[in-house]
């Protein structure tokens, strides 16, 4: 077997295993991520926004916290999110809202190579 095609097989589980964590995520980890930021109103102007709780409405609103997770110095040191904020996030939840979208990444960059490659 050509090792493209291997290569294609698991970039193509990746994309499956990588959505379905999303949508798992954004459907039953999103409001309890959402409560640790009633008071922030950075997070409750986009969720006033984006509050139709369509599938891209929620996925807007999960990529702020997770922005605000994967960059806390940057966010923090701009006044947009307390110190306090991010520290009473539980770690197993921090690990629930961050595992899909760096698979996501991860994801991209293999399939950027495999078209690379491709060519």
């Amino acid at each position: 077997m050509d090792f493209q095609i291997i290569f294609a097989i698991f970039a193509v589980g990746g994309a499956v295993v990588g959505s379905g964590g999303t949508l798992f995520v954004e459907y039953t980890k999103l409001e309890e991520l959402e409560s640790y930021f009633s008071e922030n109103k950075m997070v409750c102007d986009h969720k006033r926004f984006w509050g139709r709780n369509q599938h891209i409405d929620r996925f807007h609103r999960m990529l702020l916290i997770v922005q605000l997770l994967s960059m806390p110095k940057t966010y923090i040191k701009s006044g947009e999110v307390s110190e306090a904020e991010l520290a009473s996030i539980p770690l197993s939840l921090k690990r629930w809202a961050l595992w899909p979208y760096n698979l996501g990444t991860i994801w991209l960059a293999g399939a950027v190579i495999w078209l690379i490659w491709y060519d």
